[in-house]
């Protein structure tokens, strides 16, 4: 891929927004573009990463492994989405490596920065580090709700706050796969949204569903 079609791809990342024409190219060239298929993994847990993951592309999901060699899902990121969190850019010689594994759900278009360049060229601009700590802020976030998920919800909730605040990826996505990402079994989501149509809460469209009492919907997790 060209330099040219790299600087188009870092325009469009809101971290970088506040970089020049001569930032950009220069980012660009420290950048990379790389392509994985479907069901492969693209970085392992504790792996140490010499580069910034970018998801220009494609759906992954972030996963840990326990001692019995099972696999514990954490979280599903789309496009337009930083995998490697840029957080990681503020830890010098971080001991742990990355927190989790990524495995790619389909073809994937990733854009890798490599991260010491960056660091020595980047990390002193103002507005690069108050986008590196509203990127933190976002992790923060998405643990907060792996955290509710997991240990504080119940099914209902788990469905509730799915569907009030992912609903276009709740319907684009398999029954069987939205069960797996909240760690239910696709029977026990089946009862529930049977349950949230019977009181009203959502409606069934060709298989879609339709949120009809959206305040009634949050006061479930909220």
């Amino acid at each position: 891929m060209t330099n040219s079609n790299i600087v188009e791809k870092l325009k469009n990342i809101p971290l970088f927004y506040s970089l020049n024409n001569d930032e950009m190219e220069l980012l660009a060239s420290i950048s990379k573009v790389e392509l994985y298929p479907k069901g492969h993994t693209i970085f392992y847990e504790k792996e140490k990463l010499d580069y910034i993951y970018f998801l220009v592309k494609g759906t992954v999901k972030l996963y840990k492994v326990d001692r019995f060699d099972s696999e514990i899902f954490l979280n599903r990121l789309e496009e337009n989405s930083f995998i490697y969190t840029v957080s990681n850019l503020c830890v010098e010689n971080d001991p742990l490596g990355v927190f989790y594994s990524v495995e790619a759900l389909d073809e994937c278009q990733i854009l890798l920065i490599e991260v010491k360049k960056f660091k020595s060229l980047f990390l002193t601009k103002p507005e690069i580090m108050k986008g590196i700590l509203q990127e933190s802020y976002q992790s923060i976030l998405q643990l907060q709700y792996i955290l509710n998920r997991d240990i504080v919800y119940d099914g209902m909730a788990k469905v509730a706050y799915k569907i009030s605040n992912e609903i276009d990826t709740f319907n684009n996505m398999k029954k069987h796969e939205v069960a797996y990402c909240l760690h239910l079994q696709p029977e026990t989501l089946s009862r529930i949204l049977k349950k949230m149509v019977r009181t009203g809460l959502i409606e069934m469209q060709n298989g879609k569903v339709k949120v009809k009492n959206i305040e009634e919907l949050k006061n479930i997790y909220e």
